[in-house]
């Protein structure tokens, strides 16, 4: 099977020599695995995490390599992966979602396996400065967990914050079309035993760790930086003041006839 990999098809190589080379991965010389890192805990995203992560997902491996690298969809993300999306509308109600979903028994470890993240969403691909997502196992698990958080939304939030579902991640579905369409339906030979022989090669770092307080803190003054860009003065509310936005001196009312008035504006 590895001749054919290799030989006929140079996504396998290519894709591990720009992951090598880029650094984002290194070949451990104990036990020859290429490691790579899970970018949960990195403090310059922008993403906090609530619940529980399952053994059910690996998204490390399967979106920032397998896709990222060697333009493969796994079995999973075709076929079972949903999103419950919660399009929360500026940086209060993306942190109040965030304290909701923490606080709710829905999260609780020894009732559900529901987890997700909310946090900035600046792809110019995607709807709203904010979003939030809670990860769903198959379409079934997803519709009866929409109800839950549909109304934990409507019950301490807001009624008009929309929820919806999803299929996938938006990337694979921008680079593959649809996902009522056949590609969607099917996984060939071929890209299967590429996911199998990946999955034999790699290993991901911290793919299950928790975010530190630490962590979340410092996504929150960077939450708040984008909001204010954005025009999302919500951040203000939260923390009390505006200690972001700069106060220029104005001129734009000064007379020319000598009297003048200056002011300051927030720009």
């Amino acid at each position: 099977m590895w001749r054919k990999l290799y030989f006929n098809n140079d996504r396998i190589s290519n894709g591990i020599d720009r992951i090598l080379k880029s650094g984002l991965g290194y070949i451990d010389h104990d036990t020859g695995l290429i490691i790579t890192e899970s970018k949960m805990m990195q403090p310059n995203g922008n993403w906090i995490f609530f619940g529980y992560t399952t053994s059910l997902r690996h998204c490390h491996l399967w979106h920032a390599i397998m896709f990222n690298f060697f333009d493969l969809v796994p079995e999973y993300c075709r076929f079972r992966c949903y999103k419950i999306v919660v399009k929360v509308r500026n940086f209060m109600e993306a942190i109040q979602f965030n304290n909701l979903m923490n606080s709710s028994p829905l999260i609780d470890a020894d009732l559900t396996t529901m987890h997700g993240k909310v946090g900035m969403d600046t792809r110019h691909y995607s709807n709203g400065h904010f979003n939030g997502f809670v990860y769903c196992d198959g379409l079934e698990d997803a519709l009866e967990q929409y109800e839950a958080v549909r109304k934990l939304v409507s019950d301490h939030l807001s009624p008009d914050i929309d929820i919806i579902i999803k299929r996938t991640c938006t990337e694979f579905e921008k680079r593959f079309g649809p996902t009522d369409q056949p590609f969607w339906q099917k996984m060939s030979d071929t890209d299967l035993d590429i996911q199998r022989h990946l999955e034999d090669i790699f290993k991901v770092q911290q793919s299950c760790a928790v975010q530190p307080d630490w962590v979340k803190n410092k996504l929150i003054a960077r939450f708040a930086r984008w909001a204010n860009t954005v025009g999302d003065k919500t951040w203000v509310d939260y923390f009390g003041q505006d200690f972001l936005t700069m106060q220029a001196v104005t001129y734009h009312n000064q007379s020319t006839k000598g009297d003048s008035t200056n002011g300051t504006s927030k720009d």
